[in-house]
C-alpha cells in the first residue's frame, strides 16, 4: 500500500497495521507504565522547573533528545495533551502504538521535512501547525531525530517554533536504573524501582523570520539549554537523597 494512502486514526495509528505492531505497543506501553508506577520521581525545585509548573497549561514545543523516547510517560508531570511526530515506517508505527497508550497523539511523517528534506513529512508539518493553531495540545519534538547525529539540534524544531509561535522548552531525564538499546542514539529504557529526575530548561522563543543568522543563533541556544538541562538532571539524580 502507498504510504500516502493510509488513513491513520485519531492517534496516528494505521488501522491495518500488523498484529506485531499492536502487541509491541501494548507491551512497551505497559512496561513504561509499570516503570512509572514503581519509580521515585525527582523534580528539583529549580527556577526553570518551578516556572514550568506555573505555566503547565500554556503551549510549548517540548524538546528532548531522541535517546529519551523511552521516557515519554513522565511528561505526565506537566501537560496532559501532547502531539508528537512519528515517521511512516514500521518503527514509526510501533512508536504511534506506544504513544497512543501513553495519551500522546502522533502526526505521521518524518521530521526530516522540517529541515527541508521529505519522506512524507510536508503534510505532517502542516498538520503539526494545524494542531498548534487549535491550541489544545503541546507539541513534542526530538530535535536530533530521526537519524542523528545524536544530541545535535537540527533546524527543524526552530522552523516549527517560528511557524507556530510556540516557545521551545528543553526537558531532560536521568534514570538511576536503565538499559541501553543498541540503536544509533543508544536509546535509554528505564528499569522499575529506580529514580527518575526531570529537569526543564528555560523556554526559548523563536521569531517569525527567515533571517538565517537569527535562526541559527536560536538553534545553537536551544542546543546549549538542552545540554544544560541534561547535566542538571544527572546532577540532581546523583545528589538527591533517596526517599
Amino acid at each position: 500500500m502507498n504510504e500516502d494512502s493510509i488513513a491513520y486514526d485519531e492517534w496516528g495509528r494505521d488501522p491495518d497495521a500488523p498484529l506485531s505492531a499492536w502487541l509491541g505497543g501494548v507491551a512497551i506501553a505497559g512496561y513504561l507504565k509499570a516503570v512509572y508506577a514503581t519509580s521515585s520521581m525527582i523534580v528539583p525545585k529549580t527556577e526553570s522547573n518551578e516556572k514550568m509548573d506555573r505555566m503547565r497549561n500554556e503551549k510549548f514545543i517540548w524538546a528532548l533528545w531522541h535517546h529519551h523516547l523511552g521516557l515519554p510517560c513522565f511528561f505526565n508531570t506537566y501537560h496532559s495533551h501532547r502531539t508528537c511526530m512519528a515517521s511512516r515506517s514500521r518503527d514509526g508505527e510501533l512508536l504511534a502504538q506506544v504513544m497512543s497508550r501513553l495519551d500522546t497523539h502522533c502526526v505521521r511523517g518524518s521530521s526530516a521535512a522540517l529541515d527541508g528534506r521529505d519522506k512524507g513529512g510536508t503534510a505532517a508539518v502542516r498538520q503539526m501547525i494545524r494542531v498548534a493553531k487549535q491550541g489544545e495540545h503541546q507539541l513534542v519534538i526530538t530535535p536530533d531525530g530521526p537519524k542523528g547525529p545524536p544530541q545535535k539540534v537540527k533546524m527543524g524544531i526552530i522552523s516549527l517554533a517560528s511557524l507556530t509561535g510556540y516557545p521551545i522548552c528543553p526537558v531532560a531525564f536521568a534514570a538511576s536504573r536503565f538499559f541501553t538499546i543498541p540503536t544509533w542514539d543508544k536509546t535509554i529504557m528505564p528499569l522499575p524501582f529506580g529514580r527518575i529526575a526531570v529537569c526543564c530548561g528555560e523556554p526559548l522563543e523563536v521569531p517569525r523570520t527567515r533571517d538565517k543568522g537569527v535562526l541559527e543563533g536560536r538553534r545553537a541556544e536551544i542546543e546549549r539549554r538542552l545540554i544544560h538541562a541534561n547535566e542538571e538532571a544527572q546532577y540532581h539524580l546523583k545528589n538527591t537523597a533517596r526517599t
